[in-house]
């Protein structure tokens, strides 16, 4: 029950923190107008939305999601796809919207706002572990030590690597 409410308090404070920078993004002096940040911004933040709306259909697709229930209840470990590259696909593209923000207006405020959000965002990963090894045991504990949980560089050079030895195992055995 304790924990629910450390749940409900980062979900709020992260919510509250990406609603309120995005607002102030539009009212705020832009300290730093530079043209080439807003296109880092707008790249950041198109990354951003497919990690958090393609979690969606690959979780009721691969997750055993009984029909009508909601994507996250799953009833199988899904670690393939998206999901072989980071453990939290959809938390990485929640915590790319505040970097994606302080690009757009780089403001004391909002960078402040962003890294606010960005800690709860990360500390959500934590009791997400925390939650899907209780559910899965094992077979999470495993995944957990073999996929990063937000590291999207780590994860694609783990899941090229790991390619790459499959190709060489492949090779030796003809």
């Amino acid at each position: 029950m304790k924990r629910q409410g450390h749940r409900r308090i980062l979900f709020f404070a992260a919510g509250a923190s990406l609603l309120l920078a995005f607002g102030l993004m539009f009212l705020l002096d832009n300290p730093a107008s530079s043209r080439w940040l807003w296109y880092v911004g707008w790249i950041v933040w198109a990354v951003g939305i497919v990690f958090v709306f393609l979690p969606m259909s690959v979780l009721r697709s691969k997750g055993g999601v009984a029909k009508g229930q909601s994507y996250v209840q799953t009833t199988t470990l899904v670690d393939s796809g998206l999901y072989s590259v980071v453990r939290h696909p959809q938390y990485l593209g929640w915590f790319l919207m505040y970097p994606a923000m302080m690009l757009f207006n780089p403001h004391w405020l909002i960078v402040i706002l962003g890294l606010l959000g960005m800690g709860c965002v990360y500390l959500f990963t934590w009791q997400e572990d925390e939650e899907m090894v209780a559910k899965f045991g094992e077979p999470y504990e495993r995944y957990r030590t073999a996929v990063p949980r937000l590291n999207v560089i780590t994860g694609i050079i783990q899941l090229v690597r790991s390619f790459h030895e499959r190709l060489l195992t492949k090779n030796d055995e003809i």
